[in-house]
């Protein structure tokens, strides 16, 4: 039984038992007696204490389980009503992605004409060249960006900033010969972009392409690739630098 019980016991017999200590009298007695407390009076009381404890405990063990369903059914119901709530900002959140994206196709053409060179015009500017390439490819789609490249610029070549205020840090590899970016440049831009510059996003691109590590690492830990086949696309194609890489929209 629990301690509930114990204590109810205690005080049935607590006071049989003080009065015959006080009295001087043997706290209990197998013979009968003028104020002798009986072993048959023990055993009577533990069983009325037992008697009045049991009801109580019961009721109170029902009365703690009625208010664990409560709690439950509460936890339940906010658990419900949240996963509305996230379903719901999903929704809005793809409703306003696709009315974005239309609205991107009525201003291709004036992207294409601002700026959007070819990938084999890219191949044959320099590193430096490069870096200003993705530069005004960065500021043809609507952000602030600078060219940071050089020493000392800890990884990070470009340097943009969003609608929301929102830094994007991007690393440029220039590559020839078809040689592939390995995963130890994503290594780089992942210690220094949000310790360095708190920049939200990480990008790297190149006009080569990415080996199967780099791809696997850069998905894992959330950094944005492209390769040549995308920077076609941003480039020439004239899409969107938020199109490209999956951006979330700045809010």
């Amino acid at each position: 039984m629990s301690w509930k019980l114990g204590l109810i016991v205690l005080g049935s017999l607590g006071l049989p038992l003080v009065n015959n200590w006080a009295s001087g009298l043997p706290l209990a007695s197998a013979d009968p007696g003028s104020g002798f407390m009986r072993i048959q009076d023990i055993s009577a009381s533990v069983t009325l204490g037992l008697m009045l404890a049991l009801p109580v405990e019961l009721f109170a063990r029902a009365s703690h389980r009625r208010q664990v369903r409560r709690y439950e059914e509460e936890i339940e119901r906010l658990q419900d009503e949240n996963q509305r709530m996230r379903l719901k900002i999903l929704h809005e959140k793809a409703r306003r992605r696709e009315a974005w994206l239309v609205g991107l196709e009525s201003s291709r053409h004036e992207r294409k004409a601002r700026f959007s060179p070819s990938v084999d015009e890219i191949d044959k500017a320099s590193p430096a060249e490069f870096e200003i390439i993705i530069q005004r490819l960065m500021e043809r789609d609507g952000l602030k960006a600078e060219v940071i490249g050089g020493r000392g610029d800890q990884a990070v070549d470009v340097l943009a900033v969003n609608a929301a205020d929102q830094a994007i840090a991007v690393q440029c590899k220039h590559t020839t010969c078809g040689r592939k970016v390995d995963s130890r440049v994503l290594y780089q831009i992942n210690g220094t972009a949000q310790v360095v510059y708190k920049a939200n996003e990480s990008i790297v691109v190149t006009n080569g392409l990415f080996t199967r590590d780099a791809a696997d690492w850069g998905a894992k830990h959330g950094i944005r690739l492209i390769d040549r086949d995308i920077l076609d696309k941003w480039s020439e194609g004239a899409d969107h630098l938020y199109q490209v890489t999956d951006l979330a929209l700045p809010i």
